[in-house]
């Protein structure tokens, strides 16, 4: 299995571009299937080594909620009993989150989780074999009366999926557990052979993010571009640090992302406003779509990663 390399990956537009007009279907179904045998080969490994806790980190729009579904399923597929925990149940209510500098609050820090609330009911898994585990609701900002009962035994598989799963404070949890780390991050560059990047990773995660949010949230990309910088400088304190410390890394990227996203971001971005911040970023966000051609998403299958962040909406 390979660990996080800084070096990134690229992936060649006109290549790309070629498979998509010669048979659409064939390269989304090529890529996707390229994706699940990652997860099948993750499942080999933890199953292999008897690693029956997964700890999966990632930055924002990386692709960890549907990576952890993912393994979830190919596991319960191969007969293991598992279960998938997401870190996010743990968030502090919105009036206890710490702030940035500028009396934001900061949704980055490892600090707006209840650690300590976290390591209690870990404790209790351990030692009674089974613990309600909170529901956190976004949308009222605090911890949902109601909860969900996760029972243990030996031979149970945990997946524990989260911005800080990686962290130190995590695995101090897992006690004498036998855990492997994971890091999912979009790790390849869309290049030209003879102009360089054309469309970096991390304006790839920022088109998904813009467009997710705009679907599940309501979002303008305005919304969503003002709070960038401050995800990436959570990224770079809170994140980072640890993604060496992981025993897998996983690329989420699709090679047909950008036609698929093209008109969509295209459109989401045409009313950002000409007084905003972050013009210069728009700008290069923008040009870098323009040489993509657009699809459609009737290509992309039931189950595929890219609906985490790509879904249409629903008819009234």
């Amino acid at each position: 299995m390979k660990r996080y390399q800084t070096e990134m990956e690229t992936i060649s537009v006109n290549e790309a571009a070629q498979k998509l007009s010669q048979d659409p279907q064939a390269f989304f179904t090529e890529e996707e299937d390229a994706f699940d045998r990652k997860i099948q080969k993750v499942c080999d490994y933890v199953i292999e080594r008897r690693a029956t806790i997964i700890l999966l980190a990632g930055p924002s729009s990386s692709g960890k909620t549907t990576t952890s579904k993912k393994l979830l399923s190919h596991l319960r597929a191969r007969g293991k009993n598992a279960e998938r925990i997401s870190l996010d149940n743990f968030y502090r209510s919105r009036n206890e989150l710490p702030t940035w500098e500028d009396g934001s609050l900061n949704f980055e820090t490892i600090e707006g989780l209840d650690i300590a609330y976290f390591q209690q009911l870990m404790q209790q898994l351990w030692e009674k074999r089974e613990a309600n585990f909170p529901l956190f609701d976004f949308h009222k900002g605090c911890r949902r009366e109601k909860t969900f009962h996760v029972s243990y035994a030996p031979d149970s598989y945990l997946i524990f999926e989260g911005l800080h799963a990686l962290n130190p404070l995590f695995f101090s949890a897992m006690g004498s557990q036998r855990c492997i780390g994971i890091y999912v991050s979009v790790h390849s560059d869309f290049v030209l052979s003879d102009h360089g990047i054309l469309l970096s990773g991390r304006q790839l995660r920022l088109t998904r993010r813009i467009i997710r949010d705009q679907i599940a949230r309501g979002s303008t990309a305005d919304d969503t571009i003002a709070m960038w910088d401050k995800v990436l400088r959570g990224e770079e304190l809170y994140i980072r640090p640890y993604r060496s410390s992981a025993d897998i890394h996983i690329n989420t990227t699709h090679g047909f992302e950008p036609f698929l996203y093209r008109d969509k971001i295209k459109a989401a971005l045409v009313d950002y406003p000409a007084d905003a911040p972050s013009q210069e970023m728009v700008k290069e966000l923008r040009a870098g779509y323009d040489p993509f051609a657009s699809c459609d998403s009737r290509y992309l299958s039931a189950d595929s990663l890219i609906r985490e962040f790509y879904k249409e909406p629903e008819n009234d």
